[in-house]
């Protein structure tokens, strides 16, 4: 695949789930309308914009640790069948 294909694979997906997605936000944490992104304060916004970044780097960081554990597993299989 190349980078144009792949842009355009991201694309596809983002413009599936991201309303649904977006919709799950709204019936959560505002589901009267009372609420929402535009009525909050800039600080608010930079806050959960903030807990935002938290979070992926938890699925980052979790996803690092998978990878190398993966890693060491193939390594450790590779040298047993060499053995």
């Amino acid at each position: 695949m190349n980078d144009a294909e792949l842009r355009d694979s991201a694309l596809c997906r983002f413009g599936k789930e991201f309303p649904e997605k977006f919709n799950a936000g709204m019936r959560e944490h505002n589901p009267d309308g009372t609420n929402g992104m535009m009525r909050m304060t800039v600080p608010q916004l930079i806050t959960a914009a903030r807990e935002e970044v938290y979070d992926l780097m938890s699925y980052l960081e979790a996803l690092e640790k998978k990878f190398h554990a993966a890693e060491a597993a193939m390594e450790m299989r590779n040298n047993n069948t060499k053995q």
